[in-house]
Order: structure tokens, then sequence, then C-alpha cells
């Protein structure tokens, strides 16, 4: 099984620039530090005041020299907003950077504000993001690329460098719904779960998300997951760390208009579905439960919230590395993904 951050990632919006860049590479050099295994970063536009966000190519691509050997991640990427040869080249970029070690998770979007801004027609996104797939795939592995679609023409189009993986890296789908999680795979190669999704939500999807396999005659090696963490001495002072903390940002999600769920809960109800909590034996316990009840092989944490003490972060992700993914990794062998 595999770890990693987030570190593009919802943080304090009253922060200066040189603040949220800081805070990141502490972040950076931590997980890089304590030998996890991936890089991610997530993708918003308009921000606001509450909250600020950097753009991931533009993150990764700054930290893929540090983050030598690990791997680097959309989690997720816009996909909608962007000209597919734009994203092709952007990725196949970061995939040179990283020794062929990207994953391309994107989304089709829900913000409103996003898609007027962009002058894109929100109804139109399943149909742009499926078109724009077809021809992201098409430009990292074939050299002569004549595309005559709905939304885009390309004539003897060619990108290059082309990605080091081949034919391309795996592109990872996020959807909130059950009914988004059964057509991830005509986007995709895999459905990525978000840290907002409940265990009651996972427990729904699994099955269908294996069914969509199933009728295409692939199997099923795991699934990559996006959760959040806070690992500390113990339990009580975890969730001292983080409750008003967490309590906030779920509040936010709720204002924003996040899809899927319910988000404007208790700290107890939202630690019970969705945060790994506690000291490094009991987030041992937690993350095997995962892996063996959802079959996840890949695992990348937010471990900051607006409001929350930066050190506290690093402290996590120090004791993730050190006491909690080396004893996971020995109980459960070579990841079957990606």
């Amino acid at each position: 099984m595999r770890f990693g951050i987030q570190i593009g990632t919802y943080l304090p919006g009253d922060w200066t620039p040189a603040e949220t860049f800081n805070h990141v590479e502490r972040l950076a050099e931590a997980a890089h530090r304590y030998n996890l295994d991936g890089l991610f970063a997530g993708h918003r536009y308009l921000s606001g005041k509450e909250t600020s966000l950097l753009h991931p190519f533009v993150l990764l691509g700054h930290f893929s020299g540090l983050a030598k050997g690990m791997y680097l991640g959309t989690s997720i990427f816009l996909l909608p907003l962007h000209n597919p040869v734009e994203a092709a080249e952007q990725a196949a970029a970061l995939d040179v950077l990283c020794e062929g070690k990207f994953l391309f998770g994107v989304g089709l979007g829900y913000r409103d504000d996003e898609f007027k801004a962009f002058g894109v027609d929100k109804r139109l996104r399943r149909q742009m993001g499926e078109e724009a797939v077809q021809i992201i795939r098409r430009l990292w592995d074939e050299d002569d690329v004549t595309h005559h679609g709905r939304f885009w023409e390309l004539e003897h189009a060619r990108i290059n460098p082309k990605p080091r993986q081949r034919p391309g890296p795996p592109i990872l789908v996020g959807a909130d719904t059950l009914r988004g999680v059964e057509r991830a795979l005509d986007l995709g190669d895999h459905w990525v779960p978000s840290r907002r999704h409940s265990k009651t939500f996972l427990r729904e999807a699994l099955p269908i998300y294996k069914a969509a396999l199933a009728q295409r005659g692939r199997e099923f090696v795991g699934i990559p997951m996006y959760r959040d963490l806070c690992v500390a001495e113990s339990a009580t002072e975890a969730e001292q760390r983080v409750r008003a903390a967490y309590e906030a940002i779920y509040q936010t999600f709720s204002r924003l208009g996040h899809p899927g769920e319910r988000y404007d809960l208790d700290f107890e109800e939202l630690k019970r579905e969705r945060l790994l909590i506690g000291s490094p034996d009991e987030v041992y316990r937690q993350v095997l439960e995962y892996h063996r009840e959802f079959g996840v092989e890949f695992m990348w944490f937010a471990v900051q919230w607006p409001g929350m003490d930066t050190q506290w972060a690093v402290e996590t992700i120090r004791l993730l590395g050190e006491e909690v993914a080396p004893r996971v990794r020995a109980q459960t062998g070579a990841s079957r993904f990606p």
C-alpha cells in the first residue's frame, strides 16, 4: 500500500502569499523526508476570501525536483474548463518531470461561478469531459491526430514530449454520486473516492464500481482514495487539535454547495464517517480497515484545515511516515495500483 499527502488543499484565505507557499513547502518537504510515496494537489478557481488554493500543475511542477522518486497527482483537475491540448501537454510535462509517476485525477466540476467565468455551459460538462479525454489519450499515444468533434477540431496534431508512461498516465475520475461512480470508467481508468465521501456512501458505491469494471472485462485491482487524517500521541490530543477546524471546513463545503452528501454535521459524525484520527496504533488499524474493506491501495491525506496550528500538520506527516506507513506496508505488501 502507498501513502501520500495533499499539499494543494484549502488554506486560510487571510494568509499572505508567502505564508501560503512556505506552509505548502513544509508539507512537501516533510512528506519527502518521512518517505511517503506521493504529493497531490487539488484544483479550484475563484477561491474567494475564506480559502486559498494554488494551481495544481504549477505547484506539482515546482515540487517535482524535491519529490524525486515520488508520485505526483492532481486530485482533482477541472477538465471541462480547459482545452484538451493544454491539459495533455501539461500532464505530459509533469509525467516527464516525475519520471513516469504522474496520476492524472480529473473531475467535471460543479460550481456555477467557475463555468460562467470560463464561458463554458455547465450542462455540457460530461460531453466535454469525455471528448477531452479522447483527445488527450490520442495526443499522448499517437504521432498524427486528426479529430473532428462537437467541441474541438484538430488536424495532424502532435505533442512533444509525450508522457514517459505508455500509452499515458492513469486517469483517475472523481465522482460524487452513485450514478457518477457507475459512469466514471466512461471517462477514465479508475474511480477515486473523495475525502468528503462517507463510509456509508463508499459501501454503496464500491459494488457499483466493481460491476462497471466487470462489464468492461476488467479486474478490480483496488482503488486510490483521498481522506482526512490527524495523528498524535493519543486520540484525545488529536481531537483537540482538529475539532474546530475540521467542523469549520465541512461547514464551508456545505456553503460552497459541494455535491453528494450533507456536510453541515457535528464533529462526531464527521469523524466516524470520514476522518482517520488517533494515535499511531489507532490510525494503523484504521488504515488496514480501509484496505481490507474497500481495497484501498493508494491513500493520500489532507492534514491541514484553516484555523489549525500548522505544526500539527507536519507532526501528522512525521508520525504517518515513521510509525504508521511502514507497519501497513509490511502487512499489505506490494501495491497493485496503479
